[in-house]
């Protein structure tokens, strides 16, 4: 029978350590694939705004500042965080916030999509010359003034008497004790008598002179919160030859567009119309779409041309009530183009159209043909990352919105 060889010392602690070593390794693995481990700090996204077709050139700091401060002075940004804030969604919060709606169209402004138009010529059909002036728009602010205010301060010097001189005297014989209070007059004989005699019975003063004080006129110098109609100017330019262009404003109007989606929506609605309110030849168009249209296909789309109607027709897109139930979109973009070609028949218009939706929606090829034979651009902006391909191969260009409250 053979001993067994006995196991050296050494050999056998350094082997214990590898095997230590090897399994710290694989719970560290084991940790950092769970996600039980530390975790790493991502840094934000920032947002996307992508774009198919054909890029304008950026523009210049000191026209998006322009462009910028007129949405301001428009009240623009207090308009549309209200919106978002009225819809009560978790988003809210963030986009009912001004500071996060400018921070929204500077960004756009700043990537001058081809939909904006911030960078093309003067609409009109021939070449001519140009002329440039201004219109008012006004719009209730509050501003802070120095006025000066009239003070009438009681005068150190009294005229007669002072007011508070013999209102009260005491009773001077016992005839006028009856003119005292009821209360005195009800007390015992002896009571009264000796009140009487001691003065402690007033009477009131009954002088024919009246006592008057007078008061001195003094200007001070007040800060006060004045509310007034404050104008702002619109720079207006026009071309000498015929013609125009048609901007025609199609919103999608279903539940699904509720919330962070209109906001965006409503966004760019602004950026664009703002831009083109200068232009004498640009004429707005607009109709919202769900299951049906508004306004009814029996009557005619708003339409805008002079500034004052521009500024009023924002008002009136802020109003959409996002409830509908379908995108019928292809219905909608027949009546666009059926309004088209009856504004079309009395004036040279070059007509774009600018299809504000989600997405939710196929274009079917028939509605495509009859945009390319009328030609009719068509601008989506999508207020979704997510893409169409029916709706990216009918559009001239194609922009989809990655903007998320967590950005």
């Amino acid at each position: 029978m053979s001993t067994p060889r006995p196991v050296q010392t050494g050999s056998l602690a350094i082997l214990l350590a590898l095997l230590d070593r090897l399994l710290a390794i694989l719970v560290f693995l084991r940790q950092l694939l769970s996600g039980n481990g530390r975790k790493r700090v991502r840094a934000r996204r920032p947002w996307q705004i992508r774009i198919r077709g054909k890029q304008q050139m950026r523009l210049r700091r000191d026209d998006v500042e322009r462009l910028l401060q007129r949405q301001q002075a428009l009240k623009d940004l207090d308009k549309i965080a209200a919106l978002s804030g009225s819809f009560r969604t978790p988003e809210s919060s963030f986009f009912a916030d001004p500071a996060q709606i400018e921070a929204l169209i500077r960004r756009m402004l700043k990537e001058n999509p081809p939909w904006l138009y911030l960078s093309r010529v003067l609409s009109g059909g021939e070449q001519g010359g140009e002329a440039h002036s201004s219109e008012v728009i006004y719009r209730e602010q509050e501003t802070r003034e120095m006025q000066e205010v009239t003070l009438f301060i009681p005068d150190e010097v009294w005229r007669d008497k002072p007011l508070a001189s013999l209102t009260m005297q005491p009773t001077r014989n016992l005839n006028e004790v009856w003119q005292a209070r009821m209360l005195d007059q009800v007390l015992p004989p002896t009571l009264l008598l000796d009140r009487h005699q001691r003065g402690e019975i007033l009477i009131p003063v009954r002088q024919k002179q009246r006592q008057r004080l007078e008061f001195q006129p003094e200007q001070r110098s007040f800060e006060q919160i004045v509310r007034k109609q404050v104008p702002i100017p619109i720079e207006t330019e026009s071309g000498s030859g015929r013609g125009g262009q048609l901007l025609y404003f199609l919103l999608d109007s279903s539940a699904s567009m509720r919330g962070q989606h209109a906001t965006l929506a409503m966004t760019v609605i602004a950026c664009v119309l703002r831009a083109h309110m200068g232009q004498r030849d640009t004429r707005y168009l607009f109709r919202h779409f769900a299951d049906e249209v508004w306004p009814p296909v029996l009557e005619l789309p708003l339409q805008a041309r002079t500034v004052q109607e521009k500024d009023r027709l924002f008002d009136t897109i802020l109003a959409t009530n996002f409830n509908g139930i379908a995108t019928h979109v292809n219905d909608a973009l027949s009546i666009v183009l059926s309004d088209i070609a009856k504004l079309r028949r009395e004036e040279n218009l070059d007509a774009a159209v600018l299809l504000v939706t989600d997405g939710r929606s196929e274009i079917m090829p028939s509605t495509q043909q009859r945009f390319q034979e009328a030609h009719v651009q068509v601008h989506t902006v999508m207020v979704v990352p997510e893409r169409n391909p029916t709706l990216e191969a009918f559009s001239e260009t194609f922009t989809t919105l990655d903007i998320t409250p967590s950005t």
